[in-house]
């Protein structure tokens, strides 16, 4: 929740430089935080809620493992359980992040990856 609200306008695309196709106005007085949520699929209701300081900028990764991985504007990685919202790991590596976690697998390894600023962080799952 950004507390802001967002319009169309004209906007010049620049390669290489973050593209919203118009802006936002913030709200005075209004305070901006971010959640991860999740719903259940047959009522819609929210089944949990992982509040985070800031709306973040990237989405999240689920797992079929029951885990759902994501990052904070503050740099901080994380896991949640999937069924339950409560966290399961935390590591601070500093940076602002803009895309999505991502999983690969290699050599029957499962791995979780995620940039935060400049750097690369890429960790194994056991």
């Amino acid at each position: 929740e950004s507390g802001a609200i967002y319009y169309f306008g004209q906007a010049d695309y620049k390669p290489g430089e973050q593209f919203n196709g118009g802006g936002f106005r913030s709200i005075p007085g209004e305070e901006e935080w971010g959640a991860i949520r999740a719903f259940k699929p047959t009522t819609g209701e929210v089944a949990w809620e992982y509040k985070l300081f800031s709306p973040p900028y990237a989405g999240v990764l689920s797992t079929a493992g029951n885990l759902v991985f994501g990052a904070t504007n503050e740099g901080q990685m994380f896991a949640l359980n999937a069924a339950t919202g409560k966290p399961l790991w935390r590591f601070q590596g500093g940076g602002v992040v803009r895309s999505n976690p991502m999983s690969y697998m290699s050599d029957g390894k499962q791995y979780v990856a995620m940039t935060l600023g400049n750097s690369l962080y890429v960790f194994h799952l056991q």
